[in-house]
């Protein structure tokens, strides 16, 4: 049976990034230190970038979810941001992190510890089934589809939004995040799964019809070193080496001293049918 979320223990790198992986980076150990670390992040950088027509990346995947989805199962859910737009009442969080299953219960609402290959809900019962950010991460992919394809009813949706992080940095990137990824030595590094031209297919083999795939460009202003220093450590670095993280903070701290600066983001959504 799933955990539901308690106290966490206290994390000897609170407040700090986890500690270096192997050269191959054991991706699992890392998010599972990095979240519980600092739980929460990625949803305070986010929550304040706004697209054109003033709207959150959590707005902006909401959007795509029906209207009438009853049942909506919020998979790698972190502390929570989805639940607080879609509504506390018909989301359903599942993630693995204890530090961020804890800030997502103060707010209330139904948040369950489980993993992404085994998810503590009834086959066919959940009309929608959203990720934020996180879909890219969880591995083997096709394993996870297929959970996401069993829980969800025939007509049940999947909803995904992921970051962007293109070798050659377009102009949305530049320049401010083309140069974060840089100074943490990220530049063209990919994530666990990566999401190519190929998603159609590997949606469509764990019986979920692609038929939604945007681009759009969120952006925020960095104004004040505290600022500074949480956008930089939000950006995934494994095998950065605390050295270069806290020499990548003080460089965007040096510059927002002398203006506001501001950082975009390009995110993809992606929607399918079951």
């Amino acid at each position: 049976m799933p955990d539901r979320p308690g106290r966490p223990e206290q994390h000897a790198l609170t407040g700090q990034m986890p500690r270096d992986g192997p050269a191959t980076h054991d991706w699992d150990r890392y998010l599972a230190e990095y979240h519980d670390a600092l739980p929460g992040i990625t949803e305070d950088v986010l929550a304040g970038a706004r697209d054109e027509e003033d709207r959150s990346p959590y707005d902006w995947l909401a959007e795509a979810v029906p209207v009438g989805a009853h049942l909506v199962v919020d998979l790698a859910c972190g502390s929570g941001p989805l639940a607080g737009v879609l509504g506390h009442d018909r989301v359903v969080g599942v993630d693995r992190s204890a530090g961020e299953l804890a800030r997502a219960a103060a707010s209330g609402g139904c948040w369950l510890r489980a993993d992404a290959l085994a998810l503590p809900i009834r086959g066919g019962s959940a009309d929608a089934v959203v990720t934020s950010m996180a879909l890219m991460l969880l591995r083997p992919l096709g394993a996870v589809l297929g959970e996401v394809g069993r829980v969800l009813r025939p007509g049940g949706v999947l909803v995904a939004t992921m970051p962007i992080r293109a070798r050659t940095p377009g102009p949305a990137e530049a320049p401010a995040f083309a140069e974060i990824l840089n100074a943490l030595g990220q530049a063209g590094a990919d994530y666990p799964e990566p999401l190519g031209r190929a998603v159609a297919d590997r949606f469509a083999a764990s019986g979920l019809t692609l038929h939604g795939d945007e681009t759009a460009t969120f952006a925020r202003t960095v104004q004040h070193p505290a600022d500074a220093e949480r956008v930089v450590r939000s950006f995934y670095a494994p095998g950065a080496g605390a050295a270069r993280v806290t020499a990548a903070v003080e460089e965007l701290q040096r510059r927002v001293r002398s203006a506001p600066l501001e950082i975009a983001y390009r995110i993809r959504r992606l929607a399918a049918v079951r």
